[in-house]
């Protein structure tokens, strides 16, 4: 099967590719903007000359995803040094040379995965191809480097039974066929977009999907063991976007596909470079027995709420709403909580009520969803 449309780009495309990004101006143009966001009109061509060399220099010869990778990892170093205040992870003795199928909650456009790829660069693993939806894809520049990245394509918003039958048929192929065929590695995340309200629920429908392509040669039970699929779990301190977040984006209902990919992009920046305080990864334990995609389900969505680590930031969000927080009055205000505190007053200053109460559930939200997995009576 062709799966040209919607995969990873080879090693054989390395090359050209790099130098589409080496010739693309609107790619300098971006760049530069992040990097001298206050340079004057005058000096933008000097500093889009400089991003061009900057950019040549760093690929130069370089004709392998995994090569371009190795050249990534410094600016990502770089990101977690400047926007961290200290990346952490946990489960290390879960991970594996074994092609896996990672499953995780979703917080980032890029980013979780990007820490996931990163953790495994650190230990000489292989990294992982990373599902995208096609909202992001517009054949620009961000297209490009994500493909790169080993990024592929999942559509959303299909139209018809067939057409979609056929489409997520072909992106089940593909998944399959890059963890038993080609030993990559693939990061999904537990359901369609991001969980922006901070509820990291798992969609049977992802399962579905991902065993659609091998429902007449196995059962449930002998896929997930041969796909080794493990749930991990990504908890940030802070979330550069959560005032866009508390917003939503109901104001986009009149936007071109343009401006919303224009947008996104924006978003994507502001969650690379905006603060996160600390970070932390956890690498469950892989799923070995389950005969079903709706307990599957449910097991995942166990494992990354009871794995999820939770910050002051999530506490203090907790103890500022009184209205929420009547089983939890012993709650101490620790120095930490302070800190929170001091943040959330900043970050609140310019949203109405509903939009404050929305900030904070989202922080809440994860301490709530581990309270009530607690205090659940097991099977």
């Amino acid at each position: 099967m062709d799966f040209s449309d919607i995969s990873s780009y080879s090693d054989a495309q390395v090359a050209s590719k790099i130098s589409e990004l080496e010739s693309n101006v609107e790619f300098h143009n971006y760049i530069s903007s992040i990097i001298f966001p206050k340079s004057h009109r005058y000096l933008s061509l000097l500093t889009n000359a400089y991003v061009r060399w900057k950019f040549k220099k760093l690929f130069l010869n370089c004709f392998s995803i995994d090569d371009f990778q190795k050249r990534m990892a410094p600016l990502v170093e770089s990101m977690i040094a400047s926007t961290t205040d200290g990346f952490t992870f946990s489960g290390m003795e879960n991970l594996t040379e074994r092609p896996t199928l990672f499953i995780g909650n979703h917080r980032d456009i890029s980013l979780d995965a990007a820490f996931l790829n990163y953790l495994l660069y650190l230990n000489k693993l292989n990294t992982v191809r990373i599902a995208i939806g096609d909202n992001l894809l517009d054949g620009g520049f961000a297209e490009i480097l994500m493909r790169l990245n080993k990024s592929f394509v999942v559509h959303r918003d299909i139209k018809g039974v067939k057409e979609t039958l056929r489409k997520l048929s072909k992106l089940s192929a593909y998944i399959n066929h890059s963890i038993q065929n080609e030993n990559e590695s693939i990061w999904i995340a537990q359901k369609e977009g991001r969980a922006n309200d901070g509820n990291d629920f798992t969609d049977e429908s992802v399962l579905k999907m991902l065993f659609l392509d091998q429902r007449k040669n196995m059962s449930v039970r002998e896929w997930v063991k041969k796909v080794n699929l493990t749930p991990v779990v990504i908890s940030y301190e802070y979330d550069p976007l959560d005032t866009v977040k508390a917003k939503g984006w109901d104001f986009q209902e009149d936007w071109t596909s343009e401006q919303i990919n224009k947008n996104d992009l924006e978003e994507m920046a502001s969650g690379i470079f905006g603060y996160k305080g600390r970070v932390h990864l956890h690498i469950c334990k892989p799923i070995k027995e389950c005969d079903d995609t709706g307990k599957l389900a449910k097991l995942i969505q166990e494992e990354i709420i009871n794995n999820y680590y939770l910050w002051p930031s999530n506490h203090t969000a907790v103890s500022i709403l009184p209205e929420l927080n009547t089983n939890y009055l012993t709650m101490e205000v620790s120095e930490e909580n302070q800190n929170s505190l001091s943040y959330f007053k900043d970050r609140i200053g310019n949203l109405n009520s509903q939009q404050k109460e929305e900030l904070l559930m989202t922080y809440a939200r994860p301490f709530f969803n581990k309270e009530k997995a607690r205090l659940s009576p097991g099977p």
